[in-house]
């Protein structure tokens, strides 16, 4: 997975984060999350979603 871009939206009362990344196979997308999130939450989400975008 590799990792692209990223947006910070800022709210009244709290900030959402997109992370743009591709997968091994370069297929690109994108998770956004609450600033309420650990970044190895996050990190480990993004892993879980390349690996499904992945699989044949």
């Amino acid at each position: 997975m590799k990792f692209i871009k990223y947006e910070i939206e800022q709210g009244l009362y709290y900030d959402l984060i997109t992370i743009y990344a591709k997968t091994n196979k370069n297929t690109p997308f994108h998770f956004t999350f609450s600033e309420s999130h650990t970044l190895k939450e996050v990190k480990d989400r993004l892993e879980d979603i390349a690996i499904k975008i992945d699989k044949p």
